[in-house]
């Protein structure tokens, strides 16, 4: 992936989020305990982090097999589905929040100044909220709550992500 395109999926990324913020969407409160939600959210990131592993070129199993920690890793996931699929649509969001900041992160080495809005939106707000939600989910639902409770915080957090996103996009451009 290049520079350019790392911009690209930030800005998209960015975009939406903040417009579903700015707008005040339902779905910011309906997707967290969401069955469907949950499904598309959590084979996003099994597949992603699947592919991740089977095309890691020598990955260090312990001596297992790989194919056989695919199938377990897979399987587990999908059990959770199943038997633990309370605010797993947040913890699904939130690990390709993470995967999505490696990306950008990858495409973004060694390239400054180009790669430091990349890096700043990748750190603060990828890698920080991802990790926050994904060990608390009831920490999304308590800043969806108090984003979404006034129009003044609304607005502000939507605008200030769409700016990002923005940012991101021209940056997009200069580099393409």
């Amino acid at each position: 992936m290049t520079l350019a395109q790392a911009y690209y999926a930030l800005a998209a990324f960015l975009c939406l989020g903040g417009w579903l913020v700015f707008s005040g969407s339902s779905l910011l409160v309906s997707f967290r305990r969401d069955r469907t939600a949950t499904l598309i959210l959590l084979g996003l990131a099994v597949g992603w982090f699947a592919y991740q592993l089977y095309t890691m070129p020598e990955p260090d199993l312990a001596g297992l097999p790989r194919n056989l920690v695919l199938l377990v890793f897979v399987g587990a996931s999908l059990l959770t589905y199943v038997y633990m699929p309370d605010f797993l649509s947040v913890r699904s969001f939130a690990v390709l929040m993470l995967f999505l900041a490696r990306l950008t992160l990858d495409a973004g080495y060694r390239q400054l100044p180009y790669s430091l809005l990349d890096a700043s939106v990748s750190y603060g707000v990828l890698v920080l909220f991802g990790f926050w939600w994904a060990a608390s989910p009831v920490a999304f639902n308590q800043h969806c709550d108090w984003v979404l409770a006034t129009p003044l915080r609304r607005k502000l957090i939507g605008g200030l992500g769409v700016a990002l996103g923005l940012a991101c996009l021209y940056n997009s451009t200069r580099l393409a």
